[in-house]
């Protein structure tokens, strides 16, 4: 199997768990497309919107959030995000992030909801040689306490 190494310097894994949260998203990609050529790792619905100019999709296994239970992680069809879900999700992210040499990793916020995938992906990153800068965004966003010691640019 050959690796496709894609050279863009931000990986942006964007989460938006409802509708409503994707127009910040995109805008933030091309924010950070002035920086650079980004890597939107897109793990909301599927994506139905024009990416801005420098910024390459990767859709990852969709999440949202369930209308009924708030902060209950649904899969894109609306079934409770099991186990296997998230093993295939962490999967995705991490095959990504291993065929990328980023500068800068951003994370769509960093909630204990998501450890199971930013957890792997912070240890991955911070065993390269150069390892790429972490951010959060938006700033100021709650970073789960198991991932603390992992989130510093």
């Amino acid at each position: 199997m050959t690796l496709i190494q894609h050279h863009q310097p931000i990986l942006f894994r964007a989460q938006p768990m409802r509708p409503d949260d994707v127009p910040a998203r995109l805008d933030q990609a091309e924010m950070l497309a002035r920086q650079g050529a980004v890597m939107l790792a897109w793990g909301g619905l599927p994506l139905t919107a024009t990416l801005p100019q420098g910024v390459t999709l990767t859709p990852l296994p969709g999440a949202q959030e369930s209308a009924e239970v708030p902060g209950l992680m649904m899969d894109a069809v609306g079934h409770v995000a099991d186990h296997s879900w998230k093993k295939r999700r962490a999967a995705a992210l991490l095959a990504l992030f291993a065929g990328m040499q980023p500068r800068l990793i951003v994370l769509d916020g960093a909630p204990s909801l998501f450890r199971f995938e930013l957890r792997p992906l912070l240890e991955m990153a911070r065993r390269r040689d150069p390892a790429p800068g972490v951010r959060v965004w938006p700033e100021g966003a709650t970073v789960g306490p198991e991932l603390l010691g992992l989130v510093k640019g």
